[in-house]
């Protein structure tokens, strides 16, 4: 916007127009990834500025709020609602940092975090040294995948030093890809992507492609997440609110919805269900499942302690037999 209708929006100057600043709203988004594409809303940081610090005119003292304020912050709120959750986190380039990744390591969480070319140093130099002495490759493994061939090569335990006398060991993976695509002239050129991880567990042969391929490249499912409410059918890219606090709480309001949605496109399967108990008995059903804290343990219980059933189910569409528990 060309004008604050609030003073925790954030600014920036804008281009070729001296002293012309614009104002946005930045919020950072914790949100679940899982395995079928569903993503879910799980806890929504804004960042805004100190209204005491608009006093100051001089732009080198003025220090605006950013998203590493705002993981700490975003972080702290995760650990205290979920202390036990065992959690990874997918997170991008911005993060490979020793404070983020020690703050990571004595919260327990697993992590994957994006490391580009020009980020930590001394990691890639060690790494980059170690790798050329891997004559036998025994930390490097070739796969094909989705079409494309990989070669991933690693080094664990590399030791990082940052802060005041403050050490991390590091695991680092990189997958070089390659694989062939048709031009518009109808030529077949080849393609070539590399990406590169931290990994808080060390790498092996085992772990590699559940970590890489099934764990670290589902981050892309948040930035297509966002891409969805901005333009395919939410039009988040319009301010609904100049008022600071009726746009949060929209922005609430948009992730109930849009996570109600997606749940709905993902359970087909609760067809037959809904059916059979009635949509309002589901509701309610789900309003408690969402809602309510505290497990039923004699449930739990009574249910681990019945014998399970396995049964084998010939699909006349897929002219097979499968296992159903």
């Amino acid at each position: 916007m060309d004008k604050c209708w609030d003073e925790r929006y954030l600014r920036r100057k804008v281009k070729d127009k001296d002293g012309d600043y614009q104002y946005y709203a930045y919020v950072l988004e914790a949100v679940l990834v899982f395995s079928n594409g569903m993503v879910l809303p799980l806890m929504s940081e804004f960042l805004e500025n100190n209204p005491e610090l608009e006093a100051i005119e001089n732009d080198e003292d003025w220090k605006q709020d950013c998203e590493l304020k705002a993981f700490y912050r975003l972080a702290k709120r995760i650990k205290q609602e979920f202390p036990k959750l065992p959690i990874t986190l997918l997170l991008d380039g911005l993060y490979a940092k020793g404070p983020v990744i020690g703050l990571c390591i004595k919260n327990k969480w697993e992590f994957m975090i994006v490391l580009k070319d020009k980020s930590l140093s001394s990691v890639w130099e060690e790494a980059n040294g170690l790798m050329k002495l891997d004559i036998k490759r025994e930390y490097c493994y070739e796969r094909i995948w989705q079409g494309r061939k990989q070669i991933f090569n690693w080094v664990n335990d590399i030791e990082y030093k940052y802060g005041k006398n403050k050490t991390l060991t590091i695991n680092l993976v990189i997958c070089d890809e390659s694989w062939e695509e048709i031009d518009k002239n109808g030529n077949t050129e080849v393609k070539t992507s590399r990406h590169a991880w931290i990994s808080s567990n060390p790498i092996n042969r085992k772990n590699i492609h559940e970590r890489c391929n099934l764990g670290a490249r589902k981050r892309w499912l948040q930035e297509n997440n966002i891409l969805k409410e901005k333009h395919q059918g939410y039009h988040y890219e319009h301010i609904y609110s100049h008022d600071w606090d009726a746009m949060r709480g929209y922005h609430y309001l948009m992730h109930i919805a849009r996570m109600l949605n997606e749940m709905a496109l993902h359970s087909v399967s609760l067809t037959e269900h809904v059916k059979e108990v009635g949509f309002q008995a589901f509701v309610k059903d789900f309003y408690i499942a969402v809602t309510h804290r505290q497990l039923d343990t004699n449930r739990l219980r009574l249910i681990s302690q019945s014998p399970g059933q396995l049964r084998l189910v010939y699909d006349d569409n897929w002219k097979t037999s499968r296992s159903v528990a």
